[in-house]
């Protein structure tokens, strides 16, 4: 029996049925129409949020601190953070040498956050009503903390002070954040000098956590 695929476009309009072919191994083949993430900012799914106040990389391996934690406050049974992607910007540098990367943990159930001073905005320019909150410079238990993307390296310069780099990791939803859980995020950079700014980018949805 040959199998039957419907099709529905944005207006609900519905396409005739048809049978779905299939290559010499069985393999549905499927072209991509809009770019990825085009669904998710259209429906206004898609949000971001980033520290505002610089804070310290650290020299070590992250523990129990995190430079900034974003909170998921849905109930129990609600939505999850599918992350997309991270990033930080390096506020102030130095004249040696410096390198940097992200790291990031996500933890168990634990306790919101008191808010702090951050705003999430949307991708497709939608004001944002959700339960996320977010705070700078909180102690949380150590969920296991790893590297993202890659780091960056910038050589000795003149100026003393001064902005340098933004880097982003590309996520692409290996990081679930469930709900009433927090997504933690610090720089680890290779002097005590540097401070960073940073958060992430996800869209709400709600899934089945099995």
């Amino acid at each position: 029996m040959a199998e039957a695929v419907q099709g529905t476009i944005r207006s609900g309009v519905v396409f005739a049925q048809s049978t779905i072919p299939l290559n010499e191994r069985g393999e549905q083949l499927v072209a991509q129409g809009l770019p990825p993430g085009t669904e998710m900012a259209r429906q206004g799914k898609s949000w971001a949020t980033m520290s505002t106040a610089a804070v310290a990389g650290l020299v070590v391996r992250p523990t129990t601190v995190a430079a900034f934690e974003i909170f998921n406050g849905h109930a129990a049974a609600g939505k999850s953070l599918i992350i997309d992607r991270l990033f930080a910007f390096n506020l102030v540098s130095t004249a040696v040498g410096e390198y940097f990367s992200i790291w990031a943990s996500v933890t168990a159930a634990k306790a919101a956050v008191t808010s702090g001073s951050f705003a999430v905005r949307g991708a497709s320019g939608k004001g944002y009503g959700g339960p996320v909150i977010a705070a700078a410079s909180t102690t949380v238990l150590d969920s296991g903390w790893f590297p993202w993307g890659n780091g960056f390296a910038k050589a000795a310069q003149s100026a003393t002070v001064t902005p340098s780099a933004a880097i982003s990791a590309e996520v692409s939803g290996r990081l679930i954040v469930p709900p009433q859980s927090s997504l933690c995020l610090h720089v680890v950079s290779s002097i005590v000098g540097q401070t960073f700014t940073q958060g992430a980018s996800w869209s709400e949805e709600q899934i089945t956590l099995e």
